[in-house]
């Protein structure tokens, strides 16, 4: 039981520290004027992976031993990830809602912008966009960022869960000496 509660409370805290360092790197962009320059969104699957992967290996070290299976890593990398995902989507609300809501308008015409240059006809657009638009209130937008982060997360820990597992593998000379000792 004990090593269960230890589970959840580190995910909880690892997700709270990536959650906030996913925060402070989306108010730099969004301070920079980038937050919606698509480009810059690959550096953030770099953060996420090098929290996943600190996270993880942190919690081998320091709650487990130095030891992990790959389904334990896995299953922790997710739970951190969910954990973060909540943080994130608490400052996506925030920023829709109070900070700047003429954001989502803004993503819209991107959007819009986006469809004329792949030549779709603006009939397609038009019903494009007001489906789109039925999907973007901030508590969609956060819900479903609270899901992509889980599957993110999931993704990501199939990736670091490899590199993180560390079976105890035991001195098999000790175990080797017993086994014939007992056989004695």
């Amino acid at each position: 039981m004990e090593e269960k509660s230890t589970f959840w409370q580190s995910a909880m805290t690892y997700g709270f520290y990536l959650g906030v360092a996913t925060v402070l790197f989306s108010v730099i962009l969004y301070a920079m004027g980038q937050n919606l320059n698509p480009s810059l969104t690959w550096l953030s699957y770099v953060i996420i992976a090098a929290g996943i992967l600190i996270s993880q290996r942190n919690y081998r070290n320091k709650e487990l031993d130095g030891y992990i299976s790959y389904g334990t890593a896995l299953r922790f990398g997710v739970a951190a990830m969910l954990f973060a995902g909540i943080i994130q989507s608490l400052y996506t609300v925030i920023l829709f809602r109070f900070i700047d809501p003429t954001l989502l308008d803004q993503i819209r015409v991107m959007q819009e912008e986006t469809m004329l240059q792949q030549g779709l006809p603006e009939e397609s657009i038009e019903v494009a966009t007001a489906m789109m638009s039925k999907f973007q209130s901030p508590a969609i937008i956060a819900i479903s960022g609270l899901f992509s982060f889980a599957l993110l997360g999931f993704i990501i820990s199939l990736a670091t869960s490899i590199i993180v597992k560390k079976h105890d593998e035991g001195n098999a000379f000790d175990e080797a000496m017993e086994e014939v000792q007992k056989e004695e």
